[in-house]
């Protein structure tokens, strides 16, 4: 089997980016987040083409669908945005502790 590297992976190069967003979990009928919040307010670590790094105080399930408000700098506006969960892992010890890779979803 041939593993490859998280670079390799990676279709869209990164860019840094810190945004502060408010999304909200896209749940299907009377499914639960497992006691998570339905809506959070999370960072953007990093954006690309094909998605986003998002940092939360929870962790965000694999597969979910997220919607996500980006803010416009200068404009009393936010882009809204229809994501999906592709990862997410626990980092270090303070908040927001999960690290959280989201796909845009055409």
């Amino acid at each position: 089997m041939n593993y490859l590297s998280d670079r390799e992976r990676r279709q869209s190069a990164r860019f840094p980016q810190v945004l502060d967003v408010r999304a909200r979990c896209l749940l299907p009928a009377g499914a639960t987040a497992g006691g998570a919040t339905k809506e959070f307010d999370g960072r953007i670590h990093n954006l690309s083409n094909g998605g986003v790094c998002i940092l939360s105080s929870f962790p965000l399930q694999p597969s979910m669908f997220i919607c996500c408000n980006f803010p416009i700098s200068d404009a009393p506006v936010a882009v809204p945005t229809f994501m999906q969960v592709r990862w997410s892992v626990k980092q270090g010890q303070k908040s927001p502790n999960y690290i959280s890779g989201l796909q845009f979803v055409a």
